[in-house]
């Protein structure tokens, strides 16, 4: 809990020196809205884990004409690692060698502030229009990633036992990123359908397992793409 403190005072301070006055050509508009999508692990994520959902909140506040400011919630599991298939190759026989109790997690918490900037419009400005634009944020990310049920490989009597497993290797840290993206928003009235993609990256760190011939990741870097409802007040 007084970890999620910290975060959401560290956004509020980025959201004191972020915000600036709104343009005098409009009220000050804001929109809320939930999404679901796809976080697609790239570079060494991707070696130990595959697509999974993703789901968030986003809160935006109006600066001027063409930007927003906003806020966001985002949570992602990805589970099914590729680690709970490979072998090892056991030193005293040379044979491979399966986990069959292996399983892996991976949990993201991230809490971001972006600047939306609208690149232009199409369609109508009183009824249905499309606005793309280009999203820059950064933020925290909250990540745990648990590998259990390994088989112990470092075993010196045969035949080796697979029920003798290593302790469950977990990293949890908090670190700082950023992400840089590409959306589009359909308009009508009070309501908004917004779809994005962007890339991911931070400084984080998952430890490299030697047996399995997995590499460390650092920085860890995904790819999400997400639709958004919106509602706008």
């Amino acid at each position: 809990m007084d970890r999620v403190c910290r975060w959401f005072l560290s956004l509020g301070l980025v959201a004191v020196c972020a915000v600036g006055p709104v343009s005098a050509e409009g009220e000050p508009r804001f929109g809320i809205g939930v999404f679901v999508g796809l976080n697609v692990p790239v570079q060494g994520l991707a070696e130990r884990y595959p697509t999974k959902q993703n789901f968030g909140l986003v809160f935006q506040q109006r600066m001027s004409e063409r930007v927003w400011l906003e806020f966001e919630y985002h949570r992602a599991g990805l589970s099914d690692g590729k680690i709970e298939d490979r072998t090892f190759i056991w030193s005293l026989d040379r044979k491979e060698y399966a986990s069959p109790q292996a399983k892996s997690k991976f949990r993201l918490n991230s809490f971001l502030t972006n600047a939306v900037v609208r690149l232009g419009q199409w369609g109508s400005d009183t009824g249905l229009h499309f606005d793309p634009y280009l999203a820059v944020g950064a933020g925290f990310y909250d990540y745990q990633d648990e590998i259990s049920g390994l088989v112990y490989p470092n075993q010196r009597r045969e035949p080796l036992d697979t029920t003798l497993l290593l302790e469950p290797q977990v990293d949890d840290h908090t670190s700082l990123g950023a992400t840089l993206g590409f959306g589009v928003t359909a308009i009508s009235g009070t309501l908004g359908v917004d779809v994005r993609a962007r890339y991911h990256f931070f400084d984080g760190d998952l430890r490299s397992m030697e047996a399995w011939e997995i590499e460390d990741v650092f920085p860890i870097t995904f790819i999400d793409i997400y639709a958004a409802l919106k509602v706008y007040f």
